[in-house]
C-alpha cells in the first residue's frame, strides 16, 4: 500500500497574485481589516513596511513575507514609477485551528537562491489572468515550487515587546475569544482599570480589545466558511455572537465582504 500523509494544513484555501503599479509614491494602510499571508516582490521602486514593532525596507529585487492578519502600513516611492507583485495565499487550518504559515513574522526574505522571483511572480500573475483551469492549476503548482524555496529562509516570529498588562489581555482574549465579556471584565483579569487597559492596548496594538477579539473570531469564521460545512447561523453561535445579523455586520467590517460573498469568492479552491 502506498504511503499516505495528512496534508490538509498544506492545502490552499485561497490564492491570487496582484500586480501593483503606479506613478511616484503611495501609502497603503491595513490597520482596518485583515490581510492574507503575502509574499511580495519589489520589481521597481522601493517601499517601507511598518508595524507597531518592526519596519522593513524593500528595494528592487527584494522580497517580503507578511503573515496573515498582520497590521501594517506601507509607503512606496518610485522614480518614475513603482511595480510590485503581491502573491497572497491562505492555507487550511489544522484540527486545532492553527496554521503553519502563521509562525513566521513580517520580514525581508534574506538569502534568496539564484532564481528570478520577479519572473516567477509575473508568470503566476499571467497564468491566473488567463483564467482557464489548466492555467490556474499550473499557477498553483508553481506557487508551491516557489514557496518550497522560500520556506527554509523564513525566521520564526518573536513575541511582541508588549507590556505585561497587554500580554495578559492578549492571552485572555486568545483563550476566550468565543465568549461574551466586557472590556471592564477583561481589565479586572489584568488587574488594571478599564481606561488604563484601553489606552495601553490602543497604544501598543493599534486597535481596541473588542476589535482584536472580533478579528480573532472572524479569522476562525473564515476557516469555517472555506470548509463549507457550517451555516452562517451555526458559525455565529459557535463564535459567541448574540445574533447572526450582528455576526454578518462584524464580518463585513473586518473583511469588506459578507459571509455569502466570501464563500462564493473562495469556493473554487
Amino acid at each position: 500500500m502506498p504511503a499516505k500523509i495528512k496534508a490538509k494544513e498544506f492545502c490552499l484555501s485561497d490564492f491570487g497574485v496582484q500586480k501593483v503599479q503606479y506613478h511616484g509614491g503611495a501609502t497603503f494602510d491595513t490597520l482596518r481589516g485583515k490581510q492574507q499571508t503575502n509574499i511580495g516582490y519589489m520589481k521597481r521602486g522601493s517601499c517601507v513596511f511598518s508595524t507597531a514593532f518592526t519596519s522593513v525596507e524593500l528595494h528592487a529585487g527584494d522580497m517580503i513575507y507578511i503573515p496573515e492578519g498582520t497590521r501594517y502600513t506601507s509607503k512606496s516611492k518610485g522614480d518614475p514609477d513603482v511595480l510590485y507583485y503581491c502573491v497572497h495565499a491562505s492555507f487550511r487550518a489544522d484540527k486545532d485551528g492553527s496554521r503553519f504559515d502563521h509562525k513566521f513574522g513580517l520580514q525581508k526574505i534574506a538569502g534568496l537562491p539564484a532564481l528570478d522571483f520577479g519572473e516567477i511572480t509575473a508568470e503566476l500573475h499571467s497564468l491566473l489572468d488567463n483564467g482557464d483551469e489548466i492555467s490556474r492549476l499550473t499557477a498553483i503548482g508553481k506557487f508551491y515550487e516557489m514557496f518550497v524555496e522560500i520556506l527554509p529562509l523564513l525566521k520564526v516570529a518573536k513575541a511582541p515587546d508588549c507590556s505585561p498588562c497587554v500580554i495578559k489581555a492578549l492571552n485572555y482574549i486568545d483563550e476566550h475569544f468565543n465568549e461574551e465579556y466586557s472590556t471592564s471584565d477583561l481589565a479586572k483579569e489584568c488587574f488594571v482599570s478599564e481606561s488604563r487597559l484601553y489606552h495601553l492596548f490602543r497604544d501598543e496594538m493599534h486597535t481596541t480589545p473588542v476589535a482584536y477579539k472580533n478579528e480573532l473570531r472572524i479569522l476562525r469564521a473564515l476557516e469555517y466558511i472555506k470548509s463549507g460545512y457550517k451555516t452562517v447561523e451555526e458559525i455565529s453561535v459557535e463564535l459567541g455572537y448574540r445574533s447572526a445579523a450582528y455576526f454578518r455586520r462584524v464580518f463585513k467590517d473586518v473583511t469588506g465582504m459578507t459571509p455569502t460573498e466570501y464563500r462564493k469568492k473562495y469556493s473554487l479552491l
